[in-house]
């Protein structure tokens, strides 16, 4: 059972906490790259780790990400003009481009240019990478930690298909329902069945085993087959968020991510790949219900909420239609989650055989916020770390044969 000193380490995420610290040695994914789309376009308010920025696409095609206020008065910078690779702030016109340098304070007399040059707008550095845009929110003039270069980040653009959703509780309990093996045949055992999962339902209490990676673990779900065989999914944890759910037979994976906006509120990740054909999202729409005709790849769960009950529908339980009452894995997913409350009080749980996969995940994140030391690389980013290796799959194994050695 966890104390609540845990439970706080662990879920709290702002600038002054053990944990805020750790993740923000990490490249967070913090929006689709469509929503810059255009050179000096608008300027969009982003929320991270408890912290309001700014993202913006300057004049050059160069990706801007500042701290929301104005270093000058703390207007907002999502109100600012975009133009001539700078930000203008509407407030009293103070410019400042990309690198985070002030160009002008028309404000202030012109002769005060030595007041204008040690301003600068606090910024962190940006990559566009797989449709993504991705931040380092480390300390001001240290260097970047290696960035994840993930094997989707390489693909062509069709073979990518992201959306992200906005889960109104803390991140952990998003990166734990991920990890949780056994909900996949009870939670989701309705769009199982009528899948390639359909192996899951054979067996509802799954054994969870682990194999040591550099950027995490991989934690294999193992679960007996009717014809006696094991059958094994295997899931990989890369520090400090994600997941990748085994292919479908079309060759698509689903990468996950659980980015903490603050300790109550989560960006969910969703994103497809194909390394061998473009993503079709019409071949896995129904099953994560997703209605791709009205779909906001920016919070696509919009509409369904704990005031609605998260569209569940009972007269469909009970003609056993749906397992859960709610459509599709993705907001089963988030309506569990959100139940719990905005941050689950975990000295009130009673742990099964079946977390022993949520353990695993909670004793290796904390061990990883109590060894973080300024002169020690966190797990993931030690030189040499290659998340490209990140992979998923399924395997059918003989009684006793080891499905770590099995190509996935």
């Amino acid at each position: 059972m966890t104390t609540r000193a845990v439970n706080d380490t662990l879920t709290r995420v702002s600038p002054d906490t053990a944990m805020g610290a750790l993740l923000r040695q990490y490249w967070i994914p913090a929006l689709r790259a469509q929503r810059l789309a255009e050179p000096d376009g608008d300027p969009v308010g982003v929320q991270l780790l408890g912290e309001r920025f700014v993202a913006f696409r300057a004049t050059d095609g160069r990706i801007g990400f500042f701290a929301e206020a104005c270093p000058h008065r703390g207007a907002s910078l999502t109100l600012a003009r975009n133009e001539d690779c700078a930000l203008r702030c509407i407030y009293h016109g103070w410019k400042m481009d990309v690198s985070g340098a002030v160009l002008e304070t028309p404000s202030e007399p012109a002769e005060r240019t030595a007041f204008r040059e040690k301003v600068r707008v606090r910024h962190h550095p940006a990559v566009e990478a797989g449709g993504i845009v991705w931040v380092w929110l480390g300390e001001p003039g240290q260097p970047p930690s290696p960035f994840p270069r993930f094997s989707f980040t390489t693909l062509p653009p069709e073979h990518v298909f992201a959306i992200v959703a906005v889960v109104e509780c803390n991140w952990l309990q998003g990166l734990e329902a991920d990890l949780d093996s056994a909900h996949v045949s009870l939670l989701h055992g309705t769009e199982a069945g009528q899948g390639h999962l359909a192996s899951v339902l054979d067996d509802t209490a799954p054994r969870d085993e682990f194999d040591p990676q550099p950027y995490g673990f991989r934690v294999g779900a193992v679960r007996t087959l009717r014809t006696g065989e094991t059958y094994v999914r295997v899931k990989p944890y890369a520090m400090p968020w994600y997941t990748i759910v085994p292919e479908s037979p079309a060759g698509d994976r689903l990468w996950h991510a659980w980015v903490p906006i603050d300790d109550t509120r989560t960006i969910m990740w969703y994103l497809w790949f194909n390394e061998d054909q473009p993503v079709d999202p019409a071949r896995f729409a129904d099953q994560f219900g997703l209605d791709l005709a009205q779909l906001n790849p920016d919070n696509f769960r919009e509409g369904r909420s704990r005031a609605n009950g998260w569209g569940q529908d009972r007269a469909g339980m009970r003609a056993g239609n749906s397992f859960s009452g709610i459509r599709g894995i993705a907001m089963q997913d988030i309506a569990v989650q959100e139940s719990m409350g905005p941050i689950v009080d975990r000295t009130r749980e009673h742990p099964g055989s079946s977390d022993h996969g949520i353990v695993h995940t909670r004793r290796f994140l904390l061990d990883a916020v109590r060894g973080h030391r300024p002169d020690t690389a966190p797990p993931g980013l030690a030189d040499g770390v290659n998340y490209g290796t990140v992979r998923s799959g399924s395997v059918v194994v003989a009684p006793g044969e080891d499905w770590r050695s099995a190509p996935l």
